[in-house]
């Protein structure tokens, strides 16, 4: 009302009521004839005062310019009483004699004007709460009596149902079914008062069946004088973008007269009563008025009308009830009655219009006022011009502006107060004008606000208001903050980023500076540490803590089993979070002022740990990312003890390869030197002599010869292969069979592949010699051999048709030395088996089709 103006008539005299009503913050207007009241008339006159005497053609010519305002007569003093004509409805009382009567009548002209005006701009003040409701990015729902009283537009889309139908659903029915329980306790609680998450996690499940994974924030509120909660939910698996629906209700209607005895009973009503309730002119008459009202507005009707009769007095405010119309069903009237006791009337004027369409409005308007306030997302509005009309209280507790700062104001004005920096109030300015001009319905983006206590980052979003032409005749902006899941996305990204040290890390210790470096650098956890499992020791051994931490702790010794919190959190595996662990009896070391601790497993390997002085520092969104945290380190740990154990695996078989070379050389030199003498002397005695004697001689030194080169290359294909190349399977099995098969013309080699592996040629070639050599040795020089490709793995089998091996020597067939053949060494297989572990291959023996031996080789590099 600082903004209107009320217009006085005035006709001669002292007059008092000048600054009676400017001291209540309207500003006056004085003029001394009425007919230039009428020229002065424009929308910011909230009311009309005209000392003198009622004029019925001087009020129509003000309404007929100015609309239904409130006009005022001042009479002289034999007007005791204050009165409403019949003729003009203008408002009649005398004119004040003192600074009391004055600051009375001052504040009654407020009173009325200010209803005047609310009346006037009902229609539009619902359309812009529906504006703001019906356009929110999130599903809104008022819950009570466990069912649904109020919904938003995005609620009916995220379920799948219509209006008829969620009004039938119970709270629970669009709750996926393992969530009803837990939201079941949740609201059970709040209704009964007791302790209950404001923000949590739900699946709905729409219509069609399908999920949706949501966030919820819950609001305890007063609705329709019940106790109720506004949940507002987020559609986190499917962002949907809301449009604005507009509706506007424009209904102009007749009043109702009706003149009532000074007992209640109604003696006349005019015609428009068959109109608004349905009745005809005489349906009603005889009738006691307070037997049509409701029960519940009774009394009020009835002491007004005590009040009235007892002081002779109109009726001061307009008043409203519930009426019973022809139906059987309750109407909203609003009645203005006329104390005509003392007249020929005989009891009591009454004026009466029908509210009942206006005052659903406005109990939608008061739901939508208790929803916008509720909600937690700040809302602007502006009108075509930009110039801000309303900012609820969320967004000003988030900028920390008073109300004055902003409303009244051109948008902007967020950057003339240091909230925008001119970079962002450029997107700002774009959205708002492509919205107002009309060129689009919908505008998103990203806005940090520069804020004293610290940066804000919102989720924006403007959309048109539209008048029912679909003009453009405003705005409204829904802000989201979002500055927590930002820093969040932050903090996730810096820890990816961290990995890199983690990965670097070569020792258990070194992991462990890394992890302290990221709780301190990332997580903003100054007091934090990790404890690793000592299998030796049987204890947590504390390997890295931040400085902060060691100056709260001093010397930290490891922890035997079964000591403290740590224990506890590494034997579960599970999170735990100590909000009073200064009370906790199994807190290891009492002496701190540690007052809460989060404990992190390192599944396997042991516990990180952080702690805060000050209450309240740790629950918070850190927590997940603590969690990633553990994750990384575990997989660190994991592959430091990998590495760790190749390293030893490593300096195991370079032990054995010199300790073969060794043998190698053994063998090579003082073998061979009396093998080559025996030999000799073998040649000179067949030549002298002759006889099977010799011949078995022979043989027995073939036999060592074929022994020593077995077991010779059995120690150089037992060492790592170090180099491979890309080789045809064919080709190399061909060039082994040449050799394998040259005293049996009559076996078969057969391919049932064309593959190519990654090996070392030569070894690849002594392998096949050995595997065919050994299938030509046991299946006769005709025996079939056919080389392919595994079909499940990656690999090649070889298979003959031979007799195969015996169930009872399958076992040994890969032992050094062994063999059923008298005139085999035993190391062939052995042989195999080492050059497919130089390899880092397996070696598997089965039966084969045909009955014969089958070894299957599968060439994933296990090393």
């Amino acid at each position: 009302m600082s903004e209107s103006r009320v217009l006085l008539v005035d006709e001669g005299g002292e007059c008092r009521l000048t600054p009676a009503i400017e001291g209540r913050g309207l500003t006056v207007d004085v003029f001394s004839e009425r007919s230039s009241v009428v020229d002065a008339l424009d929308g910011a006159v909230a009311s009309v005062v005209v000392r003198g005497e009622p004029d019925t053609d001087f009020v129509s010519e003000i309404r007929d310019r100015a609309g239904d305002i409130p006009v005022f007569f001042l009479a002289g003093e034999s007007d005791s009483t204050a009165t409403v004509t019949a003729q003009s409805s203008a408002l009649v009382t005398e004119d004040p004699v003192t600074d009391g009567g004055a600051d009375a009548l001052a504040a009654r002209i407020e009173r009325v004007s200010e209803f005047s005006q609310w009346a006037g701009e009902s229609d539009e003040r619902e359309s812009l709460y529906r504006t703001i409701v019906e356009q929110s990015h999130d599903a809104i729902f008022i819950a009570q009596d466990d069912g649904y009283k109020f919904w938003n537009q995005r609620f009916t889309e995220l379920v799948g149902l219509d209006d008829a139908e969620i009004a039938d659903a119970s709270l629970l029915d669009v709750i996926h079914p393992d969530d009803r329980s837990r939201i079941a306790d949740i609201y059970e609680q709040r209704r009964q008062g007791e302790d209950a998450p404001n923000n949590y996690d739900v699946r709905i499940v729409d219509d069609d069946g399908q999920i949706h994974a949501c966030s919820a924030n819950a609001q305890d509120i007063e609705y329709r004088d019940e106790y109720g909660v506004l949940v507002t939910v987020r559609d986190e698996s499917e962002q949907h973008e809301t449009e604005a629906r507009f509706q506007a209700l424009v209904e102009h209607v007749r009043d109702i007269i009706t003149v009532i005895s000074s007992d209640g009973t109604i003696r006349y009503e005019s015609p428009a009563v068959e109109r608004i309730l349905g009745y005809g002119q005489e349906d009603l008459v005889g009738e006691r008025v307070v037997d049509k009202v409701h029960p519940d507005d009774r009394d009020e009707i009835k002491e007004i009308i005590a009040e009235s009769l007892r002081t002779g007095d109109d009726t001061k405010e307009p008043i409203r009830y519930r009426f019973e119309d022809a139906d059987g069903s309750w109407r909203w009237l609003e009645s203005v009655a006329s104390n005509q006791t003392d007249t020929s009337v005989d009891g009591f004027v009454v004026t009466t219009r029908d509210i009942d369409d206006q005052r659903k409005r406005e109990q939608r308007l008061e739901r939508y006022e208790t929803i916008i306030e509720s909600i937690q997302q700040g809302a602007y509005v502006v009108d075509e011009d930009g110039v801000l009309q309303y900012v609820n209280d969320i967004a000003l507790s988030r900028t920390g502006l008073p109300n004055g700062s902003l409303v009244g104001n051109h948008f902007s004005v967020a950057c003339d107060v240091g909230l925008l920096d001119d970079d962002q109030y450029e997107l700002l300015a774009d959205a708002f004008d492509a919205i107002l001009r009309g060129e689009s319905t919908i505008e998103r983006f990203e806005l940090q606000l520069n804020l004293p206590t610290d940066n804000y980052v919102v989720d924006f979003a403007v959309s048109p208001i539209t008048a029912s032409d679909g003009s453009v005749t405003g705005a409204v902006g829904i802000s989201t903050d979002i500055t927590a899941r930002k820093r969040y996305e932050e903090r996730l990204n810096a820890l990816h980023a961290s990995t890199r040290q983690l990965t670097s890390a070569t020792s258990r210790e070194a992991v462990g500076e890394a992890v302290c470096d990221a709780a301190r650098e990332v997580l903003d956890y100054e007091v934090s540490g990790v404890m690793l499992y000592d299998e030796d020791s049987d204890a947590l051994v504390p390997v890295a803590f931040t400085e902060p931490a060691k100056e709260l702790f001093g010397e930290i010794p490891p922890l035997p089993r079964g000591t403290g919190l740590s224990w506890e959190v590494f034997e579960s595996d599970e999170l735990r979070y100590y909000e009073e662990v200064d009370s906790n009896p199994q807190r290891f070391d009492p002496d701190t002022d540690i007052t809460e601790e989060l404990l992190v497993p390192i599944p396997d390997h042991g516990v990180l740990f952080v702690g805060a002085v000050d209450e309240g520092r740790l629950s918070d969104q850190r927590i997940p990312l603590a969690r990633v945290l553990a994750a990384n380190a575990r997989a660190a740990l994991d592959r430091v003890e990998r590495e760790q154990l190749l390293r030893r695996r490593e300096r195991e078989l370079a032990r054995q390869n010199e300790h073969l070379e060794s043998f190698a050389s053994v063998v090579s030199h003082d073998l061979q030197n009396p093998l080559s003498v025996a030999n000799g002397y073998l040649e000179l005695a067949q030549e002298n002599f002759d006889g099977d004697e010799l011949d078995r001689v022979e043989n027995a030194l073939d036999r060592i010869e074929d022994i020593v080169q077995d077991v010779l290359a059995l120690a150089r294909n037992g060492q790592t292969v170090d180099e491979v190349e890309h080789l045809s399977l064919r080709c190399v099995a061909s060039d082994a069979w040449n050799i394998a098969a040259a005293d049996a013309p009559e076996a078969t080699l057969e391919f049932e592949t064309d593959m190519h592996l990654r090996a070392h040629e030569g070894r690849l070639r002594q392998l096949f010699e050995n595997l065919l050599a050994n299938a030509i040795r046991h299946g006769g020089d005709d025996v079939t051999v056919r080389i392919g490709e595994l079909d499940d793995r990656e690999g090649f089998y070889v298979a003959d048709d031979g007799p195969g091996i015996p169930d009872g020597d399958r076992a040994r067939v890969f032992e050094a030395g062994y063999t059923t053949n008298p005139d085999g060494t035993g190391f062939g297989l052995n042989i195999v088996q080492s050059i497919v572990n130089a390899h880092g291959w397996s070696v598997w023996f089965f039966d084969s089709e045909e009955g014969g031996a089958r070894f299957e080789i599968t060439t994933e590099d296990g090393r």
